[in-house]
């Protein structure tokens, strides 16, 4: 089964019934998580934007939805957030998918035989953008109409002085 962690924060109105009345939240999730099929796993009160935090197990994303989904109905939150958790097992398979990806974008499969058509482009010139085939423009070469560029780093262009 997938885990998932979901987070909430109460609303004023809950909190002042918590403190008129306390009692434990996390029995009121349980048997909402266990109707939906899933599996209360830890629970904790942090500090910060959320007042409470509950891990589960769900068989799927659809489940995970309906409990997000079942709390909220019930009115005593006024924001939550549901987050998939990896276990270490898929944090692994993660990583070893990427290495594989990283190694085929490092070495990319080349056939010497290949048709040039097929090749990227810079592997068609040679050795990338001034390699073999690449035209070089000669030193001094007119401009459009006949112009010539003067030396000059502005890019002013001189007519016919040439």
């Amino acid at each position: 089964m997938a885990l998932y962690m979901y987070q909430a924060s109460y609303t004023a109105r809950s909190m002042a019934a918590q403190i008129k009345e306390p009692q434990d939240p996390v029995e009121a999730f349980r048997p909402t998580l266990e109707d939906l099929g899933a599996k209360l796993l830890v629970a904790g009160f942090p500090f910060g934007d959320y007042d409470v935090l509950v891990v589960y197990e769900a068989p799927d994303d659809m489940t995970a939805a309906s409990v997000a989904m079942a709390i909220a109905a019930a009115g005593e939150v006024k924001s939550g957030k549901t987050t998939r958790l990896l276990s270490g097992q898929e944090w692994l398979e993660g990583l070893r998918k990427r290495h594989i990806v990283n190694m085929r974008k490092a070495h990319p499969p080349y056939d010497r035989h290949q048709s040039p058509e097929l090749l990227p482009r810079a592997a068609r010139r040679g050795r990338g953008a001034g390699g073999v085939g690449a035209r070089a423009a000669p030193a001094g070469a007119d401009g459009p109409a006949g112009d010539r560029v003067s030396g000059r780093s502005s890019g002013v262009v001189s007519r016919g002085c040439g």
